[in-house]
């Protein structure tokens, strides 16, 4: 059978098991921007069981994947906050849903997954919750629902393994946890991010070992993850630097990180936090933050080596000051990473150039300079055709 007509096979099927849900239930009025997260929450709450008919949770086991910022992909205080309503709420409004925590255990037996993602609007204090919930069985989206929201205070910084990691993380298999959670009732879900779900569970359980700095456990569940054929994953490399760090094992964080470096350049997705002085393109002074910076400069110059890639480094700034100065600012420190992995490894600076964006490609826009907009004055590492 070929691969499009497997695919449709799966997707008829779908359809008709939806079908059998006996979803016929009309949608919860049109809610308010202005509402707050815990109606937000009631709302989608109010939206999936519409869909999805009368005690339909109650005939499989479901999980909620770890919510997501929907511009970042990384975990915030957020969107757990959100996950936390979502979950209350799930589990008020329907007393027959059986819902196990999204882990090695829980995945195993969990049939229907929750994905869900909270993205920042451009008015102030305003976000828009989006869940889907898919059927793992047939890889369809059984159910999606989307409310905006009004809330001040809420803490859009980053959990700890996601302020931690040296790299975005957001790689193709976040990707694909992010598109599911934005894909209507009826359609696919991302194929790759049902298939990893075992590794994803994996890796929720090392984030929550990170978290809660179990240093020790989380390191054994990363190392797990790696070993899976799906499990090189920019999270996984960066789990397993982070800890060998915490554990003062250095050779092996900096073998970990030049993972991280390689899997970037070959997927042509390496960003990475370098913390500088305000205005300047010196260093962050305090050790705690930027010692390993060398390092981690040193390992991706010697990664494009090994590939014998051409590179464009590319600056950016977070939103604060004017665009003319964040451009030149940008751009100034762009030169000053080319300049030193050119000395770490040298020919590498000359097959680079270099480039400045400002603040017009920010992740979070929140213009603090602090944790919550870090991703923001990140430098990127793109493969680009050598002209020589």
């Amino acid at each position: 059978m070929r691969t499009e007509d497997h695919n449709e096979s799966f997707l008829v099927a779908g359809i008709v098991a939806l079908a059998a849900l006996g979803a016929c239930y009309p949608a919860p009025a049109t809610p308010s921007a202005e509402q707050d997260l815990a109606h937000a929450a009631q709302h989608v709450t109010d939206d999936l069981l519409h869909q999805l008919g009368p005690n339909a949770f109650a005939t499989q086991t479901t999980s909620i994947d770890p919510m997501l910022d929907g511009r970042t992909g990384q975990q915030t205080h957020a969107s757990q906050r959100a996950e936390v309503e979502l979950t209350r709420s799930l589990l008020a409004t329907d007393k027959m849903l059986k819902l196990v925590p999204f882990g090695s255990a829980g995945a195993a037996e969990t049939r229907w997954l929750v994905s869900g993602t909270l993205t920042v609007l451009p008015q102030p204090d305003h976000f828009r919750l989006s869940v889907a919930l898919s059927d793992r069985q047939n890889g369809i989206v059984i159910a999606q629902g989307i409310a905006p929201f009004h809330e001040p205070n809420m803490d859009l910084s980053p959990t700890k393994f996601y302020g931690d990691s040296p790299s975005l993380v957001r790689d193709r298999s976040v990707d694909g946890y992010l598109k599911t959670a934005e894909t209507p009732r009826g359609q696919p879900a991302d194929p790759l991010y049902i298939d990893q779900v075992p590794t994803s569970a994996l890796l929720a359980d090392a984030l929550t070992a990170y978290n809660a700095e179990k240093w020790d456990e989380a390191l054994r569940l990363y190392t797990a993850a790696v070993q899976r054929k799906d499990g090189q994953q920019l999270r996984t490399f960066n789990g397993i630097y982070l800890t060998n760090v915490r554990l003062g094992k250095m050779k092996e964080a900096e073998d970990a990180f030049a993972k991280i470096a390689a899997l970037g350049l070959a997927t042509n997705n390496l960003a990475v936090k370098l913390l500088f002085r305000p205005g300047g393109t010196e260093f962050w002074p305090d050790p705690k933050v930027s010692a390993l910076y060398p390092m981690w400069l040193r390992q991706i110059a010697r990664a494009a080596q090994t590939a014998n890639a051409c590179l464009e480094i590319v600056g950016h700034t977070s939103r604060s000051g004017s665009e003319q100065m964040n451009d030149r600012l940008s751009l100034a420190r762009a030169t000053a990473v080319r300049e030193r992995i050119e000395r770490d490894v040298p020919g590498t600076g000359r097959k680079s150039k270099v480039a400045g964006v400002g603040y017009r490609e920010n992740l979070v826009g929140t213009g603090t300079d602090d944790e919550r907009d870090a991703l923001d004055r990140r430098v990127e590492f793109k493969v680009i055709p050598c002209t020589e």
